[in-house]
């Protein structure tokens, strides 16, 4: 579980980083239909967001690059008591108002 302060993330969700948790892309579904928005990562590859259709609502992100992983917002969690960032990354991208940024001794 981690906190992602890179730019695409600061935009997507409108603050200064995202909590996610990377799941194997095969171990995981969602039981309706999500909208989903492509762009082009900052590492040059394209990503993929995925979203309620009811109400916008972000519930994964996955990327060309790590194919193999899909990234779950802890908001969308039923239970987001559960989620515990143990790093962060894209930490030189985090904005100076954001002091969220998670040392690792790792």
């Amino acid at each position: 579980m981690f906190r992602c302060h890179c730019r695409d993330c600061q935009q997507l969700t409108g603050t200064g980083h995202s909590e996610m948790i990377p799941l194997l892309a095969e171990t995981f579904t969602i039981g309706y239909a999500c909208k989903t928005y492509e762009l082009i990562g900052g590492s040059g590859w394209p990503t993929y967001s995925s979203f309620c259709p009811n109400c916008g609502f972000q519930l994964t992100r996955r990327s060309e690059r790590m194919n193999d992983r899909i990234y779950v917002h802890a908001a969308s969690l039923d239970d987001p008591s559960r989620y515990v960032p143990e790093k962060s990354i894209y930490s030189e991208a985090a904005r100076p108002w954001d002091d969220g940024v998670i040392k690792s001794d790792r």
